[in-house]
């Protein structure tokens, strides 16, 4: 396991807003320094529905942030750390905020966008600040990194953006894995980083509501928590 560089992950979060002209930063990265541990799980997400400058990890520490995206990334983060089958189906604002403090996130697009990404913008952010992304990532120090978010209105998903631009000769596509979402499956790459391999997951938005015909916690939320604890016990067996 490395061990993030906190010092240099402020640095980078300093560079970056001075090299480009943001009217809306939003900080991200380690949403609680004193609970990220191993093994460290990094989620990475498209942009905040955000239109002034902010810290998404001082939303999630204080307040667990919206419920729409993040009630699901909650449960999903005990899925992998805690390994526990009993889907969370009541996730308060304490629960949440419990299971984000333990996470990594980082936004592909730093500029707060509206409710819907806008994937021109956010294609064109991420080829302009590849190398940020990158450095980023690097100092995040993951040993398991999800991508969430799938190809929609001829929007590449967030691992195709990563494998494209970010590490065109670092990630290669090796596998998938089967949901228990019948006819579904979700594409996993290995990433080559600082002499590691970390695995990275195409998985859905965490704001899904339908995916394959199927919607509410009984026949979508459950079998997508099902498949979180697939990818655990696949990827982290041995941490």
């Amino acid at each position: 396991m490395r061990t993030p560089d906190y010092t240099e992950l402020d640095r980078l979060f300093a560079r970056w807003q001075r090299r480009y002209p943001f009217t809306a930063f939003i900080r991200d990265g380690i949403v609680d320094p004193a609970r990220y541990d191993s093994p460290h799980i990094l989620f990475i997400l498209r942009d905040k529905n955000q239109d002034t400058p902010g810290d998404l990890c001082y939303d999630l520490r204080e307040y667990g942030s919206g419920w729409k995206t993040w009630n699901n990334v909650g449960r999903w983060a005990k899925a992998l750390l805690d390994k526990n089958g009993e889907y969370p189906r009541n996730m308060s604002t304490e629960k949440r905020i419990e299971q984000l403090t333990r996470i990594a996130v980082l936004n592909l697009k730093k500029e707060g966008g509206g409710p819907r990404t806008i994937g021109a913008e956010l294609e064109q952010a991420v080829q302009e600040q590849q190398q940020e992304i990158r450095e980023e990532i690097r100092l995040l120090a993951p040993d398991l990194i999800l991508c969430c978010g799938l190809p929609a209105a001829g929007m590449p998903a967030n691992a195709e953006l990563l494998q494209r631009y970010i590490f065109p000769d670092e990630m290669l596509k090796i596998g998938q894995i089967t949901s228990h979402i019948p006819g579904r499956a979700w594409p996993y790459y290995l990433l080559t980083l600082s002499g590691r391999s970390i695995p990275v997951v195409s998985f859905c938005h965490p704001q899904v509501t339908v995916l394959s015909r199927r919607r509410g916690h009984q026949e979508l939320f459950i079998p997508l928590y099902e498949d979180m604890l697939d990818i655990g016990r696949k990827f982290l067996s041995h941490s």
